[in-house]
Parts: C-alpha cells; sequence; structure tokens
C-alpha cells in the first residue's frame, strides 16, 4: 500500500512539472501582438492633412525640382524655344531633353563641342559703358555688385526691426496698432510702393524740398532716379554744377555707375527695408514672447542692467529667429528684381544678377536662348548654395 501511494505521488509530482514546464515555455514564447482598432478620426485627420498637402508637394516636385534638373541640362546645350527639329516640327524641352546628347552646345568660331560654353561666355561678356567711350566692362560681374550692394539692407533692416520689436514687446497702450502700422508695406503692392518713392525721389519731390536740393544744377532738382541718356550723373558733374572745378579722369568719378547708380541703389535700399521691416519685426515679436521670464527675473535679482539682460539673456535665446531671418534674407536678397526693374528698368547700373537670367533667357524674343539664361541660372544657384552652407557652417561653430 505504502509502495502505490508512492507511486501515485510520483506521478502527480511529474504532471505538475510538467504542468509548470509547459507554462514557462508559453510564457517565453513571443505573444502575438493583438491589433489595435483604428482611430477614425486620426486617421481622417491624417487623410485631409495629406490632401492639403499633395498641392505643395507636386508644385514644389514639378516647379523646384524637375525644373532645376531641366535648366541643369539646358545650360550645356544650344536650346532655343523658336528653333525647329530635325523632323521639321516646333522645337519642346520635352523633345530636347529626350535627345539631349545630339543638342550639347557647340562653340561657334571653333565648331568643336563645348557644353560648357555658356558658362564661360557668361564670365568673359563684356558691355559698353554710357559714359565712358570705348570702355568695356565685366556684365556679370556689374551686376552681382548691384546684388550684393542692395544687401547691405539687410543688417541695417535687422538692427531696426529689432529696435522696434523691443520697443513693442513692452506693455504699452497702442502696441497692436503699431504692429498693424509697421506691417501694412508688407503686403501693399509693390508696384504702388516703387511709384510713391520714386515720386518722393525725384527733381521735384519731397525728399529734395526736406533737403534743399530742389534749384540744385540746372534748377530742375537733385538726380536720385533719372537715368535718361546724356543726363547721366557722374560726380564730377556734381562737382561742377557746385562749383567746384572738374579735374579727376578716373574712371570713378566719369562712370555713372559709380554715382548715379549708387545713389538710386541707396534709394531701392531705403525702400526695401521700409517695405519689409513689417515681416521681421513680427518674427522677432513672436520670438521675444519665448524668451525665458524666469531667467529675466535671475539676472534682475543679480542687478543686471537692462543692456546685460538683453545681451546674456535675450539674444541668446532669439539666436534661431535671427539665425532663420539672416538666411532667409540673404536667399530673397540675391533674388532681387522687381525692384530695380520697376525703378528704372533693365539697367546694368542698377538692375541685380536675376535681370541676366531674364533678358538672356527670355526678355530677347526670338533671339531669346533658354539655354544660355539656364547657365546664368545654375551659377546663381551655386552662389545661393554657397553662402547658405557657409552660413550654417558658421551656426555649427558658434554652437560648438
Amino acid at each position: 500500500m505504502e509502495d502505490t501511494v508512492t507511486a501515485a505521488e510520483a506521478r502527480e509530482g511529474r504532471a505538475v512539472a510538467e504542468d509548470a514546464v509547459f507554462d514557462q515555455a508559453a510564457e517565453a514564447a513571443p505573444q502575438k501582438k493583438q491589433k489595435k482598432p483604428i482611430n477614425q478620426a486620426k486617421l481622417q485627420d491624417n487623410l485631409w492633412g495629406w490632401i492639403f498637402c499633395i498641392p505643395l508637394i507636386v508644385g514644389t516636385v514639378w516647379f523646384v525640382y524637375i525644373c532645376l534638373v531641366l535648366a541643369f541640362m539646358l545650360s550645356f546645350t544650344d536650346y532655343s524655344a523658336f528653333s525647329t527639329m530635325a523632323d521639321g516640327t516646333q522645337a519642346s524641352i520635352f523633345k530636347y531633353v529626350g535627345e539631349w546628347a545630339k543638342h550639347i552646345m557647340v562653340n561657334p568660331s571653333t565648331g568643336k563641342t563645348a557644353p560648357f560654353y555658356w558658362y564661360t561666355w557668361a564670365f568673359n561678356n563684356t558691355i559698353m559703358s554710357k559714359t565712358m567711350t570705348g570702355t568695356r566692362l565685366k556684365e556679370i560681374w556689374l551686376y552681382l555688385f548691384n546684388t550684393v550692394f542692395y544687401m547691405i539692407g539687410i543688417p541695417i533692416g535687422m538692427i531696426l526691426s529689432m529696435f522696434f520689436a523691443v520697443c513693442m514687446s513692452r506693455d504699452i497702450k497702442g502696441g497692436n496698432v503699431f504692429r498693424v502700422l509697421y506691417y501694412i508695406p508688407c503686403v501693399a503692392s509693390s508696384v504702388s510702393i516703387v511709384f510713391t518713392f520714386k515720386t518722393m525721389f525725384s527733381q521735384t519731390g519731397v525728399m529734395n524740398s526736406l533737403l534743399g536740393l530742389r534749384g540744385y544744377g540746372n534748377g530742375g532738382g537733385f538726380q536720385w532716379v533719372n537715368l535718361s541718356g546724356a543726363t547721366d550723373l557722374t560726380w564730377n558733374k556734381i562737382i561742377s554744377d557746385t562749383g567746384g572745378k572738374v579735374t579727376s579722369r578716373a574712371a570713378f568719378m566719369n562712370e555713372s555707375f559709380w554715382c548715379q547708380g549708387i545713389l538710386t541703389k541707396t534709394v531701392i535700399i531705403v525702400m526695401s527695408v521700409w517695405k519689409g521691416l513689417g515681416g521681421t519685426i513680427i518674427l522677432y515679436i513672436a520670438g521675444l514672447s519665448g524668451v525665458n521670464a524666469a531667467t529675466k527675473e535671475a539676472a534682475q535679482i543679480d542687478g543686471a542692467n537692462g543692456w546685460t539682460i538683453f545681451w546674456k539673456v535675450t539674444m541668446p535665446d532669439l539666436y534661431p529667429v535671427i539665425f532663420y531671418n539672416i538666411v532667409t534674407s540673404v536667399i530673397g536678397g540675391m533674388q532681387i528684381y522687381a525692384e530695380p526693374t520697376l525703378f528704372i528698368g533693365e539697367s546694368y547700373i542698377t538692375s541685380g544678377y536675376v535681370s541676366l537670367i531674364y533678358n538672356y533667357g527670355i526678355g530677347s524674343g526670338v533671339n531669346s536662348k533658354p539655354s544660355q539664361g539656364a547657365a546664368y541660372g545654375m551659377i546663381l544657384a551655386v552662389i545661393i548654395f554657397v553662402l547658405t552652407m557657409f552660413q550654417f557652417w558658421l551656426d555649427s561653430r558658434n554652437k560648438d
């Protein structure tokens, strides 16, 4: 009997042990993930989000990335929108892309294949000076100088917008009214703004009246933006009009690019700063609202004055906004086109670099060469890319 009980207990013990082993194995085995129920509201939000994003995505891919690739390919060819294909059909950009290798540019003077012909031509092309007979000037450097000159307004606008943003961020009456007033030029028509400034700085305009220059020279008033033929201003002419003697034969004194061009570009800078001030102010006000108030209070308790708090507390917190404004302003400044053109039309004296892209790529009508304009566009793209990467490099060094 004792042996029988002992055997039964042994069998029961083995069964318990086997159950324990199976339980451990089941726990060790990976559990199948249960499918979470689909959140219909979240799915609908995501769907509408993609619907609203699709136009932007399609537009960016088509008008930026695809066009960039096409422009890069065309810059090595002799493509013309008014040319005829070998089969007698009108040329189209898609036909040229399909037969890209057959249209690589050939140097007209040597007859040899020259894919970089338009790039070489861009840096070697010269134009005749208006005021210095027989003098030829490198066209691309004149237009690039104009573009860089206009960028003087970037630091001026940054400083002014920062000053006004700090003033408006204080708890003063009518602060929102001033924000609206400063932002109005941002939404105003560029044509109306240019017309207003041309009127203000005309020979009989309000600026000459305020500066006492209404009877200057021939009595018509100082020529801020007048570039009509032989009346182009030079520094020698200004000296002679004020009773001085003209003795210098230097190019700087006789070339209207260095006199009339500087004066007109200065007016355009003033207008551009005034027009873009409101948008930058809004960004700085938004940045100032995110400055750590506790840090400012701690600095005040430690005896720091307002100037120290601004430089040591406010400016570091505003750095992301400042960096964003600088990068976008430089990119936008390199692409300036409308304002100089609306002021006096196309002219090497005041036009920015983008005018070269338009003039050679589109503006010449039947003689236009989109491939030539594409080459100028690629040069500008490289310049902007290098400047942007340089700014990001400086930003990374500051963070280190």
